[in-house]
């Protein structure tokens, strides 16, 4: 997997089959199957992220270095899950004789498994393709929402089983921290918001005034970067070539189409009279459509339920928040995660700090907006969606710093603890045992350690007392 412009992940026992050379601070190829051209590269192992397989297969990772940047390829978009059942995965490699590689489709994951649980169980459909050898080091891909789950390790042998595992991230990131650095939120949707208004209601106007004011966005020639661009285009009496000419016309001349390509998300367009087109569904199919594939925030506007074209539309609103739902899903998998390794992380260092369960309310939201089906106006489940999407990204980046504040006072505790025992090592050596200075000075440090592991500075200067009084009668010994 390409993590960055020039980093890539992948399992030690595949660089290990590709030549010892690699570990050597020699080269192994890289080639990138699927891009134009298949472009290669050399590669070397990072150091400090070789982590070869231990007898019973738990680590097996491997970070290396390209020789060359590609910073115009996305990289693999990882996500620290944990362990879960149940969700569809795809993923794709190279399996003999397949040169240029296949897709294995609606795989399941199925549960912790391996050493120390490790791994996740990985169960291909059979009949059909299945993930074997030639697979590993691939990224398994959440089918809902394209986020990286974890990486393949291994197979189990058996054709008819159709059995394999991957590594999770969170296990790879316990093993190779520097990989942390690209795990993050699973993506977004990548087509913008379309919006359906049928009826009264806020005028094509009125909805442009509160994009501009809500998201800053300009019809004027000449933008400032951030700013975004708007227009609104009566359909009445137009063939699609027309309304898709009107609409770049009106974003701003000259400079539509390139804001249309490369941001698309600063572009907001309002359609109105699509009923009374020449051919509303193909002014929705072959304008439309394109607009919101794109990025762009489309606002269509129907002057009744029955209007032609409005189950068209209302069609790709629903499935557009069907691909926002699982997201969300994904999200609050991941806030259950966070608060699950929080609270031991938390019991572990003895703190008393309260861990949120946010993940209740989260999962409650999720069960109603699924529940909710065609009953509620999609708009509504939209803004509901946005809603808890922000929520439930705000209660994780929450628990990933109180988990990284806990963890620091652990650490903190640990070296301290460490420090109180070391020097009452040499003391010992010493033969400074019953010295009752030095012993009325240890106790309460101890004590303090003890009793308060998660306020490590209360028993700091505690420690540094014993500390110097330590070196103290060393330097008279």
């Amino acid at each position: 997997m390409l993590l960055g412009e020039s980093t890539v992940l992948t399992c030690a026992h595949v660089v290990q089959a590709a030549g010892e050379e690699a570990l050597s601070g020699s080269h192994v190829l890289v080639r990138f199957v699927g891009l134009a051209g298949m472009p290669e590269t050399l590669a070397a192992v990072r150091p400090g992220c070789w982590v070869p397989p231990t007898a019973d297969g738990r680590g097996d990772i491997a970070v290396l270095d390209l020789a060359e940047a590609f910073p115009h390829v996305p990289g693999a978009p990882l996500v620290r899950l944990g362990a879960v059942r149940d969700r569809v995965v795809h993923t794709y490699g190279f399996p003999h004789p397949h040169r240029y590689g296949l897709w294995v489709n609606n795989a399941e994951l199925a549960g912790p498994a391996g050493a120390a649980g490790e791994w996740i169980q990985l169960n291909s459909p059979l009949p059909g393709e299945r993930v074997r050898r030639g697979f590993s080091g691939a990224g398994v891909i959440d089918k809902a929402t394209g986020a990286v789950l974890g990486m393949v390790v291994t197979e189990y042998t058996d054709e008819r089983s159709g059995l394999a595992y991957l590594i999770p991230v969170e296990v790879i990131v316990r093993y190779v921290p520097d990989v942390a650095r690209w795990v993050g939120e699973p993506p977004r949707p990548s087509s913008g918001p379309l919006i359906v208004l049928i009826g009264d209601g806020d005028s094509a106007e009125d909805f442009l005034v509160r994009v501009r004011r809500e998201r800053r966005v300009s019809r004027a020639p000449g933008r400032v970067p951030g700013e975004r661009l708007a227009a609104i285009v009566d359909a009445t009496g137009k063939s699609a070539g027309e309304v898709a000419e009107n609409v770049s016309a009106g974003i701003s001349t000259g400079e539509a189409v390139t804001v249309l390509e490369t941001n698309p998300e600063d572009v907001a367009v309002a359609v109105t009279g699509v009923e009374d087109a020449q051919a509303p569904e193909e002014v929705l199919t072959e304008v439309v459509r394109p607009l919101v594939d794109k990025g762009a925030t489309v606002l269509v506007r129907f002057s009744g339920p029955d209007s032609p074209g409005v189950h068209l539309a209302r069609r790709w609103e629903n499935e557009r928040n069907a691909r926002r739902l699982e997201r969300l899903a994904l999200l609050v998998d991941m806030v259950e995660h966070e608060e699950e390794r929080t609270r031991e992380r938390a019991d572990r260092s003895g703190s008393c700090e309260e861990v949120p369960g946010e993940s209740v309310d989260l999962r409650l939201r999720l069960s109603v907006l699924r529940s909710a089906g065609e009953r509620i106006e999609p708009g509504r489940v939209r803004l509901a969606l946005a809603k808890a999407e922000r929520d439930a990204e705000a209660a994780r980046w929450a628990l990933v710093r109180q988990y990284g504040r806990l963890d620091a006072l652990a650490a903190r505790h640990d070296e301290l603890h460490g420090r109180l025992r070391a020097y009452n090592a040499k003391a010992t050596g010493a033969g400074l045992m019953e010295d009752e200075e030095l012993a009325g000075l240890y106790r309460p440090a101890m004590a303090a350690l003890t009793t308060r592991p998660d306020e490590p500075e209360v028993a700091a200067e505690l420690v540094e007392r014993y500390v110097r009084a330590v070196r103290r009668r060393l330097e008279r010994v």
